[in-house]
């Protein structure tokens, strides 16, 4: 047996949600093994985003997925570049020549030392990609249960739907698919693949989340139907020989906060206040490409300083408006200081406002938003509210600390080096992250924790240093 590490992801979870009502399974996991309750995800607060980080060990300012959507001209001109569809993502990963990512993928460090990676997820087929976006050059598997003719390797899905029959249909709660996902990895990963590391990745909580909401009834059952799932899981290692269990590591990627009002409109405010704006730079009246749920972007045309100083003023002066970041214009945060100043972030990134409210099911976290397609009062990430960077990471098995809570800053950058480390493999040295040894050491190490706080009027952003590495904390404004 080869299968030595097993990432199991919660897309979305929120760690308070873990609870021995709603997941006694992983409850119990995160008891018996290491919890990280200091664990923090990147900014924006969205999949793609922090997918990218967590197989890079890097923040987007260096592995450059700065978001949902994002602009690459050498990919696609002056189009925005929607992630999570795999035909845009393939199309721009190819005119890149492959390089998409700017930073070394855990798929492509372990097939350098003679190993593989095994992805399957149920959520979007770009963001699967973006998990091991060259796992066809490697001959390792892929497969995202939305799409399955994007998968690496065509004739491993024909074998396994061969064996467990068609993928089902999507659904909300996508229960059927999170029992397929672990179908997968138990009658095909395991026995046929044999990876060195397999990553799992589970849509659910998140696709609830935001189209039910935090709390009712198609939550609730969606959390208790991942919990069972994953408590196959542990129950195959169980039956393992103890020598042959691998390491277990749970995670989410970030959290949630419940929307509240009617949709912002944003782009109609933009129009009103004078400003063109649209979807691509490719049309010559756009002044600017746009968009925003939770967290929004604007790219100017030609970075023209004149207009991205108008658009940041209009963006401090509007109510709904909490943070702003730009290069360095006057009276905004920095991109830098939120690790997204890469050559593909936008001119101008902003937050909408957010509180710490409670929605109907007692859940605290409340921000306005300009995503019409969500549940009234649905789940909502992307921002800077401690609810959405604050990420569920637990781990289990050999090496790992047993029945150690640890609240040392840390996050979803240190994936990645710590799992090297655990099979003997030296790290980049381009990595943010760095090797969790409060998980693994039999002592944690006595080190300080520094808070940094970045102001510009009346707006903050916390973060916290600790032992080498930076992370964010939260986004706020005073007023």
């Amino acid at each position: 047996m080869s299968v030595r590490i097993v990432i199991f992801v919660f897309d979305g979870l929120r760690p308070d949600m873990v609870t021995p009502a709603l997941m006694p399974n992983l409850h119990r996991f995160g008891q018996a093994g290491t919890r990280c309750t200091g664990s923090r995800v990147a900014f924006p607060t969205e999949t793609r985003v922090n997918q990218a980080s967590l197989v890079t060990g890097c923040w987007p300012r260096r592995h450059g997925i700065v978001g949902n959507r994002f602009m690459e001209p050498d990919a696609a001109g002056g189009a925005l570049i929607n992630s999570g569809d795999e035909d845009e993502l393939r199309a721009a990963s190819q005119a890149l020549a492959g390089q998409l990512l700017d930073m070394p993928s855990l798929g492509e460090i372990l097939a350098s030392h003679g190993m593989s990676l095994a992805v399957a997820g149920s959520g979007t087929a770009g963001g699967t990609r973006i998990l091991h976006h060259r796992a066809e050059d490697h001959g390792h598997f892929r497969l995202s249960l939305y799409r399955p003719d994007a998968a690496s390797l065509p004739g491993e899905v024909d074998a396994l739907t061969e064996k467990l029959g068609p993928i089902p249909p999507a659904g909300m709660p996508a229960n059927d698919r999170t029992t397929y996902l672990v179908d997968v990895f138990l009658s095909h990963i395991v026995p046929v693949l044999d990876p060195t590391v397999a990553l799992l990745w589970s849509f659910e909580p998140d696709i609830s989340y935001h189209y039910s909401g935090l709390g009712t009834d198609d939550n609730v059952s969606a959390l208790t139907h991942a919990d069972a799932e994953f408590g196959r899981l542990l129950g195959w290692r169980d039956g393992l020989p103890a020598e042959e269990r691998p390491i277990i590591v749970t995670l989410s990627d970030h959290g949630h906060i419940s929307i509240e009002g009617e949709p912002l409109d944003v782009a109609g405010k933009l129009a009103a206040a004078g400003f063109s704006v649209g979807k691509s730079l490719d049309d010559s009246t756009v002044d600017a490409a746009f968009f925003c749920q939770r967290a929004g972007g604007i790219y100017v045309r030609d970075r023209e300083p004149t207009l991205v100083a108008q658009l940041a003023k209009w963006l401090l002066s509007e109510p709904w408006c909490e943070l702003v970041f730009t290069e360095s214009e006057p009276g905004t945060l920095r991109l830098t200081d939120a690790a997204i100043d890469h050559r593909r972030a936008p001119d101008i990134a902003f937050v909408t406002r957010s509180h710490d409210g409670e929605n109907a099911a007692g859940l605290p976290g409340r921000c306005a938003h300009d995503a019409p397609s969500l549940a009234r009062d649905g789940g909502l990430h992307g921002g800077l509210h401690p609810r959405e960077l604050g990420n569920w990471l637990a781990f289990q098995g050999p090496g790992v600390a047993n029945y150690r809570v640890v609240d040392t800053p840390c996050g979803i950058v240190d994936l990645l080096p710590t799992v090297l480390g655990l099979l003997g493999i030296e790290p980049p040295q381009s990595v943010d992250g760095r090797v969790l040894d409060e998980v693994l050491a039999e002592v944690i190490p006595e080190t300080p924790v520094e808070t940094r706080v970045a102001e510009a009027g009346t707006m903050r952003l916390e973060r916290r240093a600790y032992a080498g590495s930076l992370y964010l904390e939260r986004g706020y404004d005073t007023l």
